[in-house]
């Protein structure tokens, strides 16, 4: 008869079944053992607003003494979800029925003396002095006054320099005519520009006269102007500068044409 023997290292079945129901109990007791245990219950905080009823008149009389019972806001306040919101913030109007007046009609006494007396008061106290027009010096009468030219009308034609030029004198004068014509011919003013030698470098109009002969007659005389030559100290590295800037002003002399047919010899 031959028995087989376990092999070293390997659990049997019941070495299986004692562990299983081993762990199981120890679970349970340690189940029951926690489950037993007793919680501590926390404690409510006392409610300290206590509700009293008032059955007796003195107890009522008590409470109206106290400062705070005028007061309702303290009791209830108003919200539109709250129990006092109609009573707050929608009150019904208030209808006011006056008494009826069964009285007889009684008239103020009239004092007919006194009519007017305000009046007369207010007058004899606060004295408007009239206005003193007259005595007032009379203003003086605008008159119109007219104003005629102090200088006389040149014999001749006339040249003016401004600017720069006016200090820049022409070495010889120009030639300037006089113009035959019915009306006075208005000046002509030329733009011009010297250099260091006093030639005319440019020449430009810039106020016409009316009469474009007398015009060109300005180009052409500003053209042919010469003035004085600046010395070497006052040029520039070039020596044919600075440019001085000025304004020709021709004042033309006009002859009406009665005048020069008159002055022709009868044949």
């Amino acid at each position: 008869m031959s028995f087989a023997t376990a092999e070293p290292g390997q659990w049997t079945a019941r070495r299986w079944l004692y562990a299983v129901v081993t762990v199981f109990t120890m679970e349970t007791s340690l189940l029951l053992y926690v489950g037993q245990r007793e919680e501590t219950v926390a404690v409510r905080p006392p409610f300290r607003t206590a509700v009293h009823f008032v059955f007796d008149p003195w107890s009522s009389e008590q409470l109206d003494r106290l400062p705070a019972m005028s007061d309702p806001s303290l009791f209830a306040l108003p919200g539109e979800s709250g129990f006092s919101g109609e009573a707050w913030l929608r009150p019904a109007p208030l209808l006011f029925q006056p008494k009826h007046w069964s009285g007889e009609i009684c008239w103020l006494p009239l004092d007919e003396k006194a009519l007017g007396a305000g009046f007369v008061q207010f007058a004899a106290t606060n004295f408007i002095a009239p206005p003193l027009v007259v005595d007032q010096p009379v203003p003086p009468l605008l008159r119109y006054e007219p104003h005629f030219p102090s200088d006389p009308f040149p014999p001749r034609s006339r040249l003016r320099l401004e600017g720069e030029l006016g200090s820049r004198s022409l070495v010889s004068p120009l030639a300037i005519r006089s113009w035959t014509h019915s009306d006075l011919l208005s000046n002509t003013v030329v733009q011009a520009a010297i250099d260091a030698d006093g030639h005319v470098m440019l020449a430009s109009l810039l106020v016409e006269s009316g009469f474009p002969s007398a015009d060109a007659e300005a180009l052409k005389l500003a053209a042919l102007a010469r003035f004085r030559a600046l010395p070497r100290a006052a040029r520039d590295a070039t020596g044919a500068g600075p440019l001085a800037w000025g304004r020709m002003i021709f004042q033309w002399h006009t002859v009406s044409r009665s005048a020069t047919n008159s002055s022709l010899p009868r044949p």
